[in-house]
């Protein structure tokens, strides 16, 4: 059995409701409309957001995960996926998950009208379900991954991304929503203040693990990813990997390396030194360690559950995202 597949086994019948429910949402009576919708829903990917909804909704519950669990589920989702198809247009990707993006498939205006859509329709079904603590909760999340994104675009025009502006950003784009995913969760079961609030901190730690695991990916082959290798510095971006390497180097090594990472947008051929450099300086093992400690402090809250079918994914969604080669 697939990992993520037996993950997903004790809330599998709700995935099924789940995504007859997110189709409902998205719907429209234009053709051309639902062809779009139905294009960004099928190339969605592992579904880490509403794994945790539905996971901490089922670990706070007696009655299983429940339809606000659903309607908590396809906000985040929506949100993450609008942010994608925005996010490809910005920077001009032509896949992914394997398939052209939409904006490659249609063209940029229909990529944009399409993310804004999703949007819209997310957030009206959250008001016309009357849940409003929840859509309140989730939408505090959107200006802060608009922000986290802002913040990347600027460091990175200057070439001064540190550790702490990195893990900023990194906090900001990617652990919010997954925070946001799993208090959700907590949220649509009845969970107290204090227990949504923990389980936050789950989605949280989990969240920065993942985006730390996969700037770590970026330098691996694009065999074993399906993406295009070094992705980020081909545009400039500078991840933890990197960042781990120029702490340790003098000021004078700092500018040189900064200067090829500058020049190798334009070089491809300094793209395969710098990715070889940062293998072997050890960039890839120090990222590991950042995101191996978010690993254990996902895990100690996890421990503090009572044991369950919940928990036992949870903890194996751990194992998962520190371990994922693609």
């Amino acid at each position: 059995m697939d990992r993520l597949e037996e993950i997903k086994r004790p809330i599998a019948k709700d995935f099924v409701e789940y995504d007859a429910f997110m189709r409902r949402a998205l719907g429209s009576d234009n053709p051309f409309v639902v062809s779009v919708m139905d294009y960004i829903i099928s190339s969605r990917g592992k579904g880490i957001r509403p794994m945790l909804v539905f996971l901490l909704a089922g670990i706070h519950s007696r009655y299983g995960v429940g339809k606000r669990a659903y309607m908590a589920a396809m906000m985040v989702e929506m949100i993450h996926n609008a942010s994608l198809v925005h996010d490809d247009v910005v920077d001009n990707s032509d896949t992914r998950h394997g398939k052209p993006t939409v904006h490659s498939r249609w063209n940029a205006r229909v990529s944009v009208l399409s993310g804004d859509y999703i949007l819209a329709r997310a957030y009206s079904v959250g008001v016309q379900s009357a849940q409003f603590d929840l859509v309140s909760y989730i939408t505090a999340g959107i200006a802060e991954l608009v922000e986290g994104e802002l913040i990347q675009s600027e460091h990175n025009e200057r070439r001064d991304v540190t550790r702490e502006s990195y893990l900023d950003i990194i906090y900001k784009k990617t652990a919010v929503l997954m925070g946001v995913s799993s208090g959700a969760g907590a949220m649509a079961s009845g969970a107290d203040a204090t227990r949504v609030g923990l389980a936050r901190q789950i989605g949280i730690n989990l969240g920065m693990a993942f985006q730390i695991r996969d700037d770590m990916l970026d330098y691996a082959p694009a065999e074993q990813t399906g993406k295009s290798s070094c992705a980020d510095l081909r545009e400039g971006k500078i991840t933890l990997p990197l960042i781990s390497i120029l702490e340790r180097c003098s000021e004078e090594e700092r500018q040189a390396i900064l200067a090829k990472v500058d020049r190798a947008v334009n070089e491809p051929a300094l793209i395969e030194e710098l990715a070889d450099f940062v293998h072997r300086q050890g960039g890839i093992e120090a990222a590991a360690a950042v995101m191996n400690a978010y690993l254990d402090r996902a895990r100690s809250i996890i421990r503090t559950y009572d044991e369950s079918e919940y928990r036992r994914s949870l903890e194996m969604l751990c194992d998962y995202i520190g371990a994922r080669n693609y």
